[in-house]
């Protein structure tokens, strides 16, 4: 059987390259194009048994994405020792939270214990994956924590939020840590079992909460409030503290009065660039006509009103 990558083109067989023994071929099928091509190769890897773990790990310092990927699944699904200390390398360097991810998943299947030092403090990273990946992964390596905030920190990266209210105030401060997330669900399910402690002394948490940039969050955070000691004619101030989304009213301003058109685009406005170009087009024609400093001396009183116009229309896109 011939696959074919996404532009159709035939590539070579993963299951005669395995047959063959040509693991370096199978690695390079790592970074083809076709997501199929990617996955039929690295499950060949898998099978290729102890022969293919040095290319493997020479394959984890490729600069391609997939290819990481693929070596690190296959060293999973091979389970050599060998693999432990590299892809414990990978936790500590490696830019891409996929990588990372299946790295974690990989040492939970060659069942190394050196990389339990590594793996708790992911318990703390403020990337959702990594913490779920961390926790079944020490719990597979029979790690248990000690104390109950580390209980709680696994708890959370677990998302068993109902455990985690079950430990009371010990898991207030790692509620409040957790908040750093990336996931505006996770950060509203963080915020909905602070209010469940009810702890006093989870009230900077509750008011983190509070200033949430998405909306979801706050509402949750606003019905919380009251169980973390916050008094209710507080809360508008609180949550009017907030950092603002939507585009910058004064940004749009300056861009619409230099470069007439772009402060529309920059707003969302699709007409903008074209306005631009006209602007820009006009502006050289009377450049040539008028010179290189009149054409701008009657543009600028013009773009400055049309400034002014996108300041207001800014305004009222930002989340006020």
């Amino acid at each position: 059987m011939t696959l074919h990558a996404g532009s159709g083109s035939p590539v070579p067989d993963p299951g005669q390259l395995k047959q063959a023994g040509d693991i370096k071929a199978l690695i390079r099928l790592l970074n083809s194009p076709d997501p199929a091509v990617q996955w039929h190769a690295a499950e060949a890897l898998g099978t290729c048994g102890e022969a293919a773990v040095p290319p493997l790990l020479e394959a984890l310092r490729s600069r391609a994405v997939p290819v990481r990927l693929g070596a690190i699944e296959a060293l999973g699904t091979i389970r050599d020792q060998r693999a432990a200390g590299p892809l414990i390398a990978v936790l500590d360097h490696d830019p891409s939270v996929e990588v990372r991810w299946a790295a974690v998943q990989a040492l939970g299947g060659i069942g190394s214990s050196d990389a339990m030092p590594v793996l708790v403090p992911l318990l703390r990273d403020p990337d959702r994956y990594l913490r779920y990946g961390a926790a079944t992964t020490l719990g597979r390596l029979g790690w248990r924590p000690e104390e109950a905030e580390a209980n709680a920190y696994l708890l959370i990266a677990l998302q068993d939020w109902d455990a985690v209210r079950h430990l009371g105030a010990a898991a207030t401060r790692p509620l409040r840590d957790m908040f750093r997330d990336k996931d505006p669900a996770t950060r509203e399910r963080i915020a909905a079992v602070l209010g469940q402690i009810g702890d006093p002394s989870a009230q900077s948490a509750c008011l983190a909460t509070l200033k949430d940039r998405d909306p979801r969050v706050r509402w949750r955070a606003v019905l919380a409030s009251m169980n973390c000691g916050l008094a209710a004619h507080d809360l508008p101030i609180m949550v009017a503290a907030r950092e603002r989304g939507g585009p910058n009213p004064a940004a749009a301003a300056l861009l619409n009065f230099l470069f007439l058109g772009i402060g529309y685009n920059y707003i969302g406005k699709w007409w903008g660039f074209p306005v631009f170009m006209t602007y820009l087009s006009i502006l050289v024609l009377a450049q040539l006509a008028l010179g290189p400093f009149l054409p701008y001396l009657i543009a600028y009183p013009v773009t400055a009103v049309l400034g002014i116009h996108t300041y207001y229309l800014a305004e009222r896109m930002s989340d006020l």
